[in-house]
């Protein structure tokens, strides 16, 4: 598990801590007088990047190298001063200190790692969805209380709601998606992996109640297709159909990125605490 990247001062304090990422970027060593030599960058921070060698293979304290962020993205190319060699089964692990870069290059990689420890996208794709699932299982919930105590007040008998099948599938609905949405902005919390995960599996009951509907407004959409408001009612909840299915995707696609990410960010502010709980 990478791990962060410190300075230390005098008596053992912290004083900074370099956010470092795992990635797979092809990079290219430029040795003066020698052949260059093709490597894969392993490790990259704002400060500075490791990678790996054949054990046949050496490199001076002190080169230059380049590479793209992105496939199609600018060269950077850095000057790099080598700070450790670790032997390992597989050959060596290089580890180097930018010593020359320019603040152009340096910004890229700056924004490049904020972009890769940043899980946002996902957490909100999935909270968008379980608010919406929210709102429209809250209007349901209205309406059905409503309709019944209408025929309450008609019939002038009590309905025991509790024996309404419909009725308990819309509470689940209901909990499920308030209890998605209220998870699905925990991601910073100390069990933030599981109540993410959480937060996408709850997703399960609201989209399943959503595909019945659309089954059942699907058939009403066929016989009167020609009035506007089942015209736009219809495709609106399908639409919301496809956009809740969809965050689900995204959400489980991503688990393993923002798994490591919170890994990442963990190792990241651990020196800092123990730096705050000694002072």
């Amino acid at each position: 598990m990478p791990a962060p990247l410190s300075d230390k001062e005098g008596g053992g304090k912290t004083k900074r801590v370099f956010l470092r990422i795992p990635v797979k970027l092809p990079a290219r060593i430029i040795l003066t007088g020698k052949p260059n030599k093709e490597v894969y960058i392993d490790e990259l921070s704002t400060t500075g990047l490791s990678f790996y060698l054949e054990k046949s293979e050496e490199v001076p304290d002190l080169f230059d190298l380049d590479f793209r962020l992105t496939r199609f993205s600018k060269v950077i190319k850095i000057k790099l001063e080598v700070k450790s060699r670790s032997s390992i089964p597989a050959g060596l692990r290089v580890g180097c200190r930018f010593a020359e870069v320019l603040d152009e290059d340096k910004k890229l990689i700056t924004n490049y790692i904020c972009r890769f420890a940043s899980p946002s996208f996902p957490l909100r794709v999935v909270s968008i969805a379980a608010f919406f699932c929210s709102l429209d299982s809250s209007w349901r919930v209205a309406a059905y209380l409503l309709y019944y105590e209408g025929i309450k007040f008609e019939n002038e008998s009590r309905v025991a709601l509790t024996d309404h099948f419909y009725f308990v599938i819309l509470l689940l609905y209901l909990l499920s998606s308030f209890v998605a949405f209220i998870f699905s902005g925990q991601v910073n919390h100390k069990k933030g992996k599981a109540l993410f995960l959480t937060s996408v599996l709850c997703l399960i009951p609201a989209l399943i109640f959503i595909t019945v509907k659309n089954i059942a407004y699907g058939k009403l959409w066929i016989l009167h297709s020609e009035k506007l408001f089942v015209n736009v009612f219809f495709w609106v909840y399908i639409l919301f159909g496809f956009y809740t299915a969809l965050s689900m995707i995204v959400g489980i696609a991503s688990f393993k990125k923002i798994n490591l990410v919170l890994g990442i960010l963990g190792q990241h502010t651990e020196p800092v605490r123990e730096v705050e709980n000694k002072t």
